[in-house]
């Protein structure tokens, strides 16, 4: 009887440890995503991800970005640290560890990488001059196709002779300019071309009656004349910074007004009335970073 107890006696108190050790076990930990930062940005952009009781394992954890997976680079309790993966797209940051699945409490919005080219050679032909009424139809561009257009809307800047007009506000009244549908705009920047990376606190101003935006006329814009040697000079350190017809924002720098953009110009050889310059774009709406 006595063996019988103490049998019994053991075999609950080997119950009650194998209790008490299911009981202590740490069963899965849901985590908690507060923030992903910065809430947009381009394929390779670093991303955080902050909040609680991650994995500190970064093997343990799925993330992804619109549905495509992305490498997590470093992972503590509370933060991840990750970059926006290829093919990524706007949406919804997921990550799934310890069982659970879990969404940011934000979407993501993947951004198109900015333009940075060269236009060459982009005649702008007049008739007239030399005191004799200008006109000719201006050649218009367009920043989101890189190229001239015949869009009477979808264009955004455009050239005839040393004129340039805007896609916004009204006509000047010049002859054979092309009719503004467009919300564009330009500000004139001194400085170098690089460091004007954002279009924030600018002033633009829009082509108006008798007036364009960009003005024209030797040291007023974007060009000298040097009456001794007729030819015609883009003003160093001059950055036109242009809003578009549809409200995005470029940067131009003029570097030439003759074919091929010679080095010194010599104005009865090479063809004048051809822009060459370069230019930064950026295509993401509601986006002002014009940094390189």
């Amino acid at each position: 009887m006595k063996t019988t107890l103490k049998l019994f006696t053991l075999l609950v108190m080997l119950v009650a440890f194998v209790g008490c050790s299911d009981d202590d076990s740490d069963p899965l930990t849901a985590f908690n995503v507060t923030a992903v930062t910065p809430s947009s940005g381009t394929v390779g952009t670093e991303i955080t991800i902050t909040g609680s009781d991650f994995p500190s394992d970064a093997t343990a954890i799925n993330l992804t970005f619109g549905g495509v997976a992305a490498t997590i680079s470093s992972a503590t309790s509370t933060q991840i640290v990750t970059e926006v993966p290829a093919g990524a797209t706007s949406g919804e940051v997921s990550i799934v560890a310890n069982g659970f699945t879990k969404a940011a409490p934000s979407s993501f919005t993947v951004l198109s990488n900015l333009v940075a080219e060269t236009m060459s050679n982009l005649a702008a032909p007049q008739t007239g001059g030399q005191g004799e009424p200008v006109g000719g139809p201006f050649a218009k561009f367009s920043f989101e196709t890189g190229a001239i257009t015949d869009s009477e809307t979808d264009w955004d800047i455009a050239f005839r002779g040393t004129s340039i007009a805007i896609n916004g506000g009204a006509v000047t009244g010049t002859t054979d300019e092309p009719a503004r549908n467009g919300s564009g705009g330009a500000a004139i920047e001194n400085g170098i071309f690089s460091e004007v990376t954002s279009a924030v606190g600018l002033s633009f101003a829009e082509d108006a009656d008798g007036a364009f935006a960009i003005p024209g006329g030797s040291d007023n814009g974007w060009y000298n004349y040097n009456p001794s040697t007729f030819t015609i000079s883009p003003i160093p350190g001059k950055v036109l910074v242009i809003r578009t017809h549809d409200g995005k924002y470029a940067k131009v720098e003029i570097l030439s007004y003759y074919r091929d953009a010679p080095a010194q110009p010599d104005p009865f050889v090479d063809e004048s009335r051809v822009y060459t310059f370069k230019y930064v774009y950026n295509p993401n709406e509601g986006e002002t970073s014009l940094a390189e």
